[in-house]
């Protein structure tokens, strides 16, 4: 299993990078558009879960968790 630490300022978090998906990968799985990742977090990075979302380049990549949180976040009561 490869891990990569990368640097926070709140906190440090490890990423397991098994469970890694692109931005446009994500938005799929959530049943959006390509774009939506990224629409997301440049106008509300508070939704994401700390550390499950990184700007990598001009790519995000966001674990499953990150995935689905988003996913719970979705569903209205």
């Amino acid at each position: 299993m490869t891990t990569v630490n990368f640097n926070m300022k709140e906190q440090d978090v490890i990423m397991n990078l098994d469970n890694l998906y692109s931005g446009k990968d994500a938005s799929e799985m959530l049943g959006k558009s390509g774009n939506y990742i990224r629409q997301l977090y440049a106008k509300y990075p508070n939704r994401f879960l700390p550390g499950s979302c990184r700007k990598i380049g001009r790519e995000f990549i966001i674990t499953i968790e990150g995935i689905e949180y988003l996913k719970k976040g979705m569903i209205k009561k």
